[in-house]
């Protein structure tokens, strides 16, 4: 009787803790596209949008961040995507060899550029947005339930 007890809370921990995440995980997305109407010489692109993390990240904690390329439209399209030459088409933050480590093993790992979280952060937030607040000019979200906000 120990033994089927021992070897059910097993599988209960097994199937709560590690499958149910995994299932949830692959059901989610990086990027949700409210919209195609942001025609480029290169293609077109959606104006808002939801990011999420990559489905490897697991659970997320926190809402998807909203994004919207008009409300950017005062920057070159180089800063936030930095390696694109002009010509080719835009490669997505977390497509390969770029920020495309969507877990951190270790310490070590949190504050390599190639993990997406880092590269957001470092970006968007710490970057871009704080830096444009310091300087006294217009700005985005600088905190977090600012980029992800709380369904209501």
């Amino acid at each position: 009787m120990k033994k089927s007890v021992i070897i059910g809370v097993i599988c209960a921990f097994f199937v709560g803790f590690l499958v149910l995440p995994a299932l949830y995980a692959g059901l989610t997305y990086q990027h949700e596209y409210k919209d195609m109407d942001m025609e480029y010489k290169h293609g077109s692109y959606p104006d808002e949008m939801l990011i999420y993390a990559p489905k490897e990240y697991g659970e997320m904690r926190e809402a998807p961040s909203p994004f919207s390329h008009s409300v950017h439209a005062d920057f070159e399209c180089t800063d936030c995507h930095h390696t694109w030459d002009g010509e080719k088409e835009i490669k997505g933050c977390m497509d390969a060899g770029c920020h495309d480590m969507a877990v951190a093993e270790t310490p070590e790992d949190r504050r390599d550029i190639r993990y997406f979280y880092k590269a957001y952060h470092d970006m968007c937030m710490a970057g871009c947005h704080r830096d444009l607040a310091r300087a006294g000019e217009p700005t985005g979200p600088t905190a977090c339930p600012d980029c992800h906000p709380r369904e209501e």
